[in-house]
């Protein structure tokens, strides 16, 4: 390797390749080449390797829009991954991280060019890069007013599918909004274990022994972590004193109103944020029953629950959901859905480049597929809580009222709002949707959820 190519950039550089030509999740990569290549990676070497990938995934569009012009009459799309992820990571690199040099940025863009046996695009990579270092054009962006799709998805690089999409809902200064929202990397909230240690006591903590400041968020038991913590094992969050998980997240166990003597079944109990998160706000007479089709999201649930220290709590089952079938009809079904994951680009910015529209239309096939599932476990007066990570109509809005048409007097649909505590209720519809839209004030992820009692027979 040459000695001009950090392992931090090269890293870099490796797993947008894979993300973008691969369809690879961003952090399973990164694992990956952690493993492989630098198991003694220091922390601000692999925090200064997220941020490169991440940003440059996050405003890909736009980079692309910017080096094509720049390029002029070398067309982008006929250059190797390899080319492509340089040019891309090191315009990123160029233009939003101040505290690089653009030398560093061209002279490790190129070398990593050079390194994967690209020598004859040295020069173009080189000379491109040079120029775009010395901001010396510049181009015409589309009329806001005339074309302000166009203009939003270059502004805010989101695909203009997406764009128009939600324009259709959302007047343009919403849409600013929205879309800057996901454009800014998300912060780090964390779930208190309140079963070993209280909010306060744990902010000293995090302070005293591992220097992170954090502050408290709206919601009770969760924190705003202002760094990166320390996740070995001898650390607090290996301790078990508490978890990772956005704050939006934290509000769906709220609504499956665990109560005494019932039964809950978690559909999809990976990576176990909820999952755990139900155990902690329940007592020992209520059963939850975990179900999980992938063996490694069954394992990181487990994990999870091991360190917060509930796992022997739990009845664990490995299978797929649509397979399983209680002994007997329960009280609950939490169905955290599979979904098309629109609410949660901030922290996954790779799926704006890897989902398309088709995609959503078969994602709701899927899910009512869950759903009828779940409705068929449920005893009288029992209550599917039905959960995603998009505010989609189709994900959303448009399943409960299916729901409704397809089950009629057999359902009965129940407000989220006296299971959520007051600050959160302003985000219920009137149609009992709690919708948590992007860019929104708390700084959550996107999600959508509904709860739907049974009213019919047990089936």
């Amino acid at each position: 390797m040459s000695a001009k190519v950090t392992m931090s950039r090269l890293i870099a550089f490796d797993a947008f390749v894979a993300v973008m030509e691969q369809n690879r999740k961003p952090d399973e990569v990164l694992e990956e080449l952690y493993s492989a290549n630098a198991k003694d990676l220091k922390r601000i070497d692999r925090n200064l390797t997220k941020e490169i990938l991440f940003g440059g995934l996050r405003w890909y569009k736009k980079i692309y829009w910017i080096l094509q012009h720049t390029a002029k009459k070398r067309d982008l799309k006929t250059v190797s991954s390899q080319v492509r992820a340089a040019l891309i990571l090191g315009t990123y690199q160029i233009f939003y991280m101040d505290r690089i040099p653009d030398r560093a940025a061209v002279n490790e863009s190129v070398e990593y060019v050079r390194q994967k046996g690209e020598a004859s695009a040295v020069p173009f990579v080189n000379g491109v890069l040079r120029q775009i270092a010395r901001r010396a054009e510049y181009f015409t962006k589309p009329d806001k007013k005339a074309k302000p799709v166009e203009y939003l998805a270059l502004q805010f690089s989101h695909p203009d599918w997406l764009v128009a999409r939600w324009f259709d809902r959302f007047n343009f200064e919403r849409m600013e909004t929205m879309l800057d929202g996901n454009q800014q990397p998300p912060p780090l909230f964390i779930r208190v274990n309140s079963r070993k240690i209280k909010p306060q006591d744990l902010q000293e903590q995090l302070l005293r022994d591992e220097q992170v400041q954090s502050e408290r968020a709206s919601l009770k038991g969760c924190l705003i972590l202002k760094k990166h913590p320390d996740l070995g094992s001898e650390g607090l969050f290996g301790q078990g004193f508490y978890t990772i998980q956005d704050q939006a997240s934290q509000l769906i166990p709220h609504l499956v109103g665990l109560q005494n003597n019932i039964t809950v079944v978690d559909a999809a109990a990976g990576p176990g944020g909820k999952l755990t998160h139900m155990r902690e706000l329940s007592d020992a007479s209520c059963k939850i029953i975990a179900v999980e089709k992938s063996e490694t999201q069954m394992e990181r649930a487990r994990e999870t629950a091991k360190r917060l220290g509930c796992d022997d709590q739990i009845e664990w089952v490995f299978k797929d959901f649509l397979e399983f079938k209680p002994s007997q009809p329960v009280d609950r079904v939490l169905l955290d859905a599979p979904c098309t994951g629109l609410g949660v680009l901030r922290r996954h910015p790779e799926g704006k480049w890897h989902k398309t529209e088709a995609g959503i239309k078969d994602m709701v096939k899927q899910q009512r597929v869950m759903i009828e599932h779940a409705m068929s476990m449920l005893k009288p007066g029992g209550e599917m809580i039905y959960s995603v990570c998009s505010f989609e109509t189709d994900e959303t809005e448009l399943q409960l009222k299916w729901i409704k048409e397809h089950f009629g007097t057999k359902v009965e649909i129940v407000s989220p709002v006296s299971r959520l505590p007051d600050y959160f209720k302003r985000y219920v519809t009137r149609d009992n949707v709690l919708m948590i839209y992007a860019g929104n004030q708390d700084n959550m992820d996107g999600f959508g959820a509904f709860i739907v009692k049974w009213k019919g027979t047990s089936t």
